[in-house]
């Protein structure tokens, strides 16, 4: 029954047996704060980030196109992995049990591989952050079917960068990439390689995954096919498909390159005592100078690619927050009480030769754009598993742009990571404000956080047949049909 009122004396008097609507709401309010509080309370002293770390972080097998003879081999297979000592999981990966080997490419150059498909269910292969043509790309419009391989020559045309490959497959991303398929592309150049930034792989240049899993007596429970949730947030972190590890590394500046290859779960890093660190590069390349911070937030498919000085301690631990599903507007008073878990144990061996000792003030050149140039405005609202009101049609293009024409997007999402294929953006706004000095670098994925103004230009084809995507990268969400699809000509 709704509530009613009448005037009396001037007033709003309810009558006898009815409660005010705001009152409710604020009642609701308030106890749902309380609730989320004392849960996030609970949480975080059921798994604080303070155990010994015992397990040596897994560094993925590194691959480097220049001494790689013929083409790299990768093949796509089911596996038993190790998360705890002794207890089997099954798992997938790329020529490993679960993850895939870091492969290393040129700008440039031309790198040549070939993916087989062992599993017993079709997949396919997404560059993610790869400047190519649609028709390498990897979108759901490729498939690989079990017991075939596919061949494919990946011309480099971009700057250093930190990228990955993972399934792509409407419907079954999310599946595909729990189970353990994903790795890294690594893009070097010869300016990236003159600036004497840490660089020696697994040394002072680790790649790390972060992934959140949950676990019973030891062994990872399986993806829920038969009822896929909305976006699964799961309780425990996994690093290299390694939980809470350490890393020996040199008394000298070192690089992790931060990938958050979850399905659905943001996070917050932060060193121990919130000590700070550089911010060296967002997604498409380096950014024109480090960026001194104590904290960073990424979302679902972003990379950052950070600096600790490890000159100046003999151990340092990384943490991150497992942030709420929304991390904005009334979800932002949750983020001081998010559950900390370590991400990983950074330890001084001496007997490591000294590396990168310092880091230069200049690391890169970025020639804005100009909003005056804008030749096409599009908007972009994310919201009920729909992009601007529509699900993903395969039949459908649902715009295209013309090779080396100027846009702007506008991005209107709460609370999901926005990710396009084919290029790299630059941020104009981000509600209003121009973008923080560590996001003014080149990207491929973001979160809005409510409204983004992004700038950008496609230099490479995409046909009706091979077109490129925009998505919601909560990998759910893309299964659900929240992407859209566009040619460029």
């Amino acid at each position: 029954m709704m509530t009613c009122f009448r005037h009396r004396k001037g007033a709003l008097q309810r009558q006898n047996g009815f409660v005010s609507r705001r009152v409710i709401l604020v009642i609701i309010i308030v106890s749902t704060l309380l609730v989320a509080l004392i849960t996030a309370g609970l949480s975080m002293n059921a798994a604080p980030p303070t155990a010994v770390a015992k397990t040596p972080l897994n560094i993925p097998t590194l691959i480097d196109s220049r001494s790689h003879d013929g083409p790299i081999d990768i093949e796509i297979r089911e596996g038993e992995h190790e998360f705890y000592p002794g207890v089997k999981t099954k798992t997938s990966g790329y020529n490993a049990e679960y993850l895939g080997p870091t492969i290393k490419m040129y700008n440039g150059e031309s790198t040549d591989i070939q993916f087989t498909n062992n599993l017993d269910e079709p997949t396919n292969i997404h560059g993610h952050g790869l400047h190519v043509v649609g028709k390498i790309d990897g979108g759901p419009q490729n498939k690989i079917l079990p017991g075939e391989t596919w061949r494919v020559t990946i011309p480099v045309r971009q700057q250093a960068s930190t990228n990955w490959y993972h399934p792509h497959l409407k419907g079954s991303t999310a599946q595909q990439v729990h189970s353990g398929l994903a790795g890294f592309y690594l893009i070097e150049d010869e300016h990236s390689q003159s600036l004497g930034l840490p660089n020696t792989y697994g040394i002072d240049d680790i790649p790390l995954v972060v992934q959140d899993r949950t676990f019973v007596d030891g062994k990872m429970t399986p993806y829920p096919t038969n009822n896929m949730p909305e976006d699964l947030r799961e309780d425990t972190l996994v690093v290299n498909g390694t939980i809470n590890p350490y890393a020996m590394v040199p008394q000298s500046f070192v690089r992790l390159r931060l990938l958050n290859g979850s399905n659905a779960r943001s996070y917050e890093f932060y060193l121990e005592g919130e000590q700070p660190f550089y911010k060296i590069a967002t997604e498409g390349g380096l950014l024109e100078a480090p960026v001194e911070i104590t904290s960073l937030k990424i979302a679902p498919g972003e990379r950052n690619d950070i600096v600790v000085d490890m000159s100046i301690a003999k151990s340092q631990r990384v943490l991150a927050k497992l942030l709420p599903q929304s991390y904005n507007g009334f979800n932002a008073v949750l983020i001081p009480f998010s559950q900390s878990q370590s991400v990983l144990e950074l330890r001084v061996d001496n007997a490591l030769e000294a590396l990168a000792s310092e880091l230069p003030k200049q690391l890169n050149t970025i020639t804005p754009y100009l909003e005056k140039d804008v030749e096409v405005e599009r908007v972009f609202e994310l919201d009920d598993m729909s992009i601007n009101g529509q699900q993903m049609d395969m039949k459908i293009i649902n715009h295209e742009s013309k090779l080396g024409q100027l846009e702007k997007w506008t991005i209107n999402s709460g609370r999901h990571p926005f990710h396009m294929h084919g290029t790299s953006f630059l941020i104009l706004s981000m509600n209003g404000n121009p973008p923080a000095p560590e996001d003014q670098g080149w990207k491929d994925t973001i979160y809005p956080n409510g409204t983004a103004e992004i700038l950008l230009k496609f230099d490479y084809e995409a046909t009706e047949q091979w077109p490129y995507m925009y998505h919601c990268h909560i990998l759910e969400h893309e299964d659900m049909g929240m992407m859209g699809q566009f040619t460029v000509k």
